[in-house]
């Protein structure tokens, strides 16, 4: 018989008044507005749904967005949109020889764009 206790990590104790100090700063960074234009590369012509909530008091929104529609959104969710991307795998010399079916390159391309209009 083998007994394993798991215990989780102790985190350092972070001080309320610079968490509520750094909580406020990055919400204020996060709801700055920008206006742009969104593209959708995947699907041009198309549209694009989720649902977003990145601080815990706030409501989950869904939130459409049609390919070449120009919009106003808060700085948080560009960052979000920007960060979006697919892998695209690609076999490369020979395919007889790839171990157990993995791809020897992995390259990233992004989904989809947001360019700012008001720079």
């Amino acid at each position: 018989m083998e007994i394993k206790e798991i215990h989780p990590k102790s985190k350092p104790a972070f001080n309320a008044e610079k968490r509520d100090e750094a909580l406020k700063t990055l919400r204020k960074q996060h709801e700055k507005l920008v206006k742009g234009m969104f593209e959708f590369t995947d699907a041009q012509g198309g549209w694009l749904d989720f649902s977003y909530r990145f601080f815990k008091d706030q409501p989950m929104m869904t939130i459409r967005l049609t390919h070449g529609e120009i919009c106003e959104l808060p700085m948080g969710i560009v960052k979000h949109l920007r960060n979006t991307r697919k892998k695209i795998r690609k076999f490369t010399g020979n395919l007889t020889n790839i171990a157990r079916g993995v791809p020897s390159t992995v390259e990233y391309t992004s989904r989809v764009n947001f360019t700012p209009v008001d720079v």
